[in-house]
């Protein structure tokens, strides 16, 4: 078992240190303002990341959701992907969290089916995916739980265990805690996500590849290394003409393609 918090903007300005076992940081939400479509990324999110990685710590993801369809749902977890997950690493699982009061109310159905579409879109990219809720107000009263019982469960109850919940994985006990001068949400885990989600290649821990127009931390320390090592007649900014320039020194094929060989010849963490 370990011990660990989750955070949003809500904890702007707290700094992190390894007396937590992880973290689970709020990527970003969906507003329930108008249809409950707009979607929004969390303003310390990357700061907390970043945080995170340096301290070594193992983190997750969270998206607060109004989805109440499959497209909806499989819309906020598009948007949580390429805004906030995509060219990173996660220790821990992505998250759905369903606590809407507006657009998800009194839609069992809708809502269940707006986790699927969640689910669905973000384990077709590789990621390791879960449910956070209340066990009583989210898996009893919101979804329907055995439509979804496949997903691993994030499960919030204060005072005592989860009751209606009968397998979960992360119990958040507390909202209450207190952390480096903050109130924070405290949560416990049960099972050993780091190691299997590495094993298995889960969250960004897989092959990779990136091409022509995508853009991460990774993709620039590519671009720092080019700018460094390459010499030749087409030295120059553009990171297409001197990586194929790397890879023909390097007997690779001249496609453009950054990929695992490329990253691990160049000593890049990937």
């Amino acid at each position: 078992m370990s011990k660990g918090i989750d955070i949003s903007s809500y904890e702007a300005g707290l700094k992190l240190d390894k007396t937590i076992g992880f973290v689970i940081l709020r990527g970003g939400f969906t507003g329930y303002g108008g249809d409950g479509t707009t979607k929004y990324k969390d303003t310390s999110f990357e700061d907390f990341y970043k945080q995170a990685k340096s301290l070594e710590i193992p983190t997750g993801a969270y998206w607060f959701s109004c989805a109440n369809n499959y497209d909806k749902g499989k819309s906020e977890a598009e948007y949580f992907y390429n805004n906030c997950l995509k060219g990173k690493k996660f220790e821990f699982p992505v998250y759905i969290d369903v606590e809407d009061d507006h657009h998800q109310a009194g839609n069992k159905q809708g809502v269940t089916e707006a986790i699927k579409g969640f689910c669905d879109y973000l384990e077709s990219k590789g990621y390791y995916v879960g449910i956070y809720g209340s066990d009583i107000a989210t898996f009893q009263d919101k979804v329907n739980l055995n439509e979804i019982c496949s997903y691993d469960k994030w499960v919030a109850r204060y005072g005592k265990n989860p009751q209606y919940v009968k397998t979960y994985q992360v119990w958040q006990y507390s909202e209450s805690g207190k952390y480096n001068g903050f109130t924070v949400d405290l949560n416990e885990c049960y099972y050993d996500y780091p190691t299997l989600i590495k094993e298995k290649g889960f969250n960004g821990y897989g092959s990779v590849e990136y091409k022509k127009g995508d853009s991460n931390e990774t993709i620039e320390k590519v671009d720092d290394y080019l700018a460094n090592k390459v010499k030749g007649n087409y030295f120059g900014d553009y990171t297409e003409v001197t990586l194929n320039l790397f890879k023909k020194q390097n007997n690779l094929p001249e496609d453009g393609i950054i990929d695992d060989k490329v990253l691990d010849l160049m000593g890049i963490d990937h």
